[in-house]
């Protein structure tokens, strides 16, 4: 894998004989050691490497990990719900759960977040 950073800020991210745009990843589910990249036409891509091996490199661009087996992209957040679902939903309607121990950080970054808007 190989990250490119342009000067216009986008990544590209190498997966097999496919390169795609970071910005265009919905979100990424970990399955034992595959991962799989659900992306914003709809279409799905599947790596041999887990979640683990991108993390370092996504969570630098804008993704953040709200449970063990799933990466998301902050842009494709459309709601949150921290107290009863305790779930992200997205912009194409999936729903991630967050997990126990991710809860208070990530209420912490979005409070964070709104603070400086």
């Amino acid at each position: 894998m190989t990250v490119t950073i342009r000067k216009e800020q986008s990544c590209t991210l190498v997966i097999g004989d496919q390169t795609i745009c970071i910005k265009d990843i919905l979100r990424i589910e970990g399955e034992g050691n595959y991962s799989k990249f659900h992306m914003q036409d709809g279409s799905k891509i599947i790596s041999c490497r887990t979640l683990k091996y991108f993390e370092p490199y996504l969570l630098e661009r804008g993704f953040i990990r709200p449970s063990k087996s799933a990466i998301v992209n902050m842009n494709a957040i459309q709601a949150i719900d921290f107290n009863i679902h305790k779930s992200i939903r997205l912009v194409n309607q999936h729903q991630v759960t967050i997990s126990r121990r991710q809860i208070k950080p990530l209420k912490d970054l979005f409070k964070a977040a709104a603070q400086q808007s």
